[in-house]
């Protein structure tokens, strides 16, 4: 009788042996193998495990040592030679060459401010005259110009007339005055100006050497302002026109004042003050210094309130000045007693070609 041969050893089920989960052993589950039927021992797991550290250790020694010949290369690329060698598809985005000319720098300055490009500016730049009348410029837009206008050498004339600029406006033009010189004739009439603007301008033209016509009439300058203008009269030696209409100066201080000033100037030829509120005294205190003034010879004191003391100055002055050739003198309250003594200094002055008396009670 044979021997009964031990019945099979059935290996257990990993799900039958919790305990196997106990150790510290690495499971690999190959991708054709379903976990049913997954058997694997102890030792053999052990021996896969470490198999696997062996194989990631050499992993790691090569991926080290490729790490170390990237660094050598790294450390290559990063030398001074290919540093200057080195070539890129990046290019540089290149600065816009800024346009330095006078229109240039017109519309650099309104893109700056916001501020909307005169067409009629840009068409006027480079002519002699710039007239820019009944526009209501306001101040940024004086200011935008003046960058411009400051190189700019064509321009002589410089017309402004009737924008209301005021104070700030004309602040900005005292700034071009000082820079540009080029610049001979410059009208700001209507511009209410005021004292702050009368002062900054006033200040310029004191030691300016090229303009020679400047009208500010309408600009509400006042007997404040007296002591800015008599110090241009009397310190700038270019100006040969000069136009103060329809301001508002009254006091006997502002005759004085103008009337030294004026006497010492010597360039001064036109002088216009009609249209403010110089009464008697006042005219008297004007023109008495004139009387050795040489070079006069247009004078404006039309719609004033001269009357009779302002007559009898007026005699003196034309028995001595030998300059005037225009005498403005309408609207003065001259009666037929003035007339006289007006009379009697035409009968002396051999230079006097023009004597206006329109609306005196004659």
């Amino acid at each position: 009788m044979e021997p009964l041969s031990p019945p099979p050893t059935i290996t257990p089920s990993l799900f039958h042996r919790p305990e196997l989960l106990d150790n510290q052993t690495r499971l690999i589950l190959s991708a054709h193998v379903k976990p049913k039927r997954l058997i694997r021992s102890t030792t053999r797991s052990a021996g896969i495990s470490k198999a696997r550290t062996d194989s990631s250790s050499i992993l790691t020694t090569s991926f080290t040592q490729e790490s170390d010949e990237d660094d050598d290369d790294d450390d290559e690329d990063l030398s001074p030679e290919n540093i200057i060698n080195y070539d890129t598809d990046i290019e540089e985005d290149e600065e816009p060459i800024k346009d330095y000319t006078c229109k240039g720098l017109y519309l650099d300055q309104c893109h700056r401010h916001s501020v909307i490009p005169s067409s009629f500016f840009l068409r006027s730049i480079d002519k002699k005259t710039l007239t820019i009348r009944y526009c209501g410029l306001k101040p940024i837009n004086i200011k935008v110009m003046i960058p411009s206008l400051k190189i700019n050498t064509n321009i002589t004339k410089l017309d402004f007339r009737d924008n209301g600029l005021g104070s700030h406006g004309t602040i900005y033009i005292a700034e071009l005055i000082r820079d540009n010189e080029y610049i001979t004739e410059l009208n700001l009439a209507d511009n209410d100006i005021g004292l702050q603007g009368c002062k900054a301008l006033c200040e310029v033209l004191r030691s300016n050497r090229t303009i020679r016509i400047l009208n500010l009439d309408g600009n509400r300058f006042n007997d404040n302002c007296a002591q800015f203008f008599a110090d241009v009269f009397s310190e700038n030696d270019t100006i040969k026109y000069i136009n103060l209409n329809k301001n508002l100066f009254e006091n006997d201080k502002t005759g004085r004042l103008f009337g030294q000033s004026l006497g010492e100037n010597q360039t001064i030829e036109e002088f216009y003050i009609a249209w403010n509120h110089l009464r008697s005294k006042t005219c008297a205190l004007l023109l008495k210094p004139l009387m050795l003034n040489a070079r006069l010879t247009i004078l404006d004191l039309s719609w004033n309130g001269a009357g009779l003391h302002t007559a009898k100055i007026i005699l003196e002055l034309l028995k001595k000045n030998s300059t005037l050739e225009k005498l403005r003198l309408d609207n003065n309250q001259f009666n037929t007693e003035c007339a006289v003594y007006i009379g009697q200094g035409l009968a002396k002055n051999e230079t006097l070609k023009i004597l206006t008396l329109n609306g005196n009670p004659l």
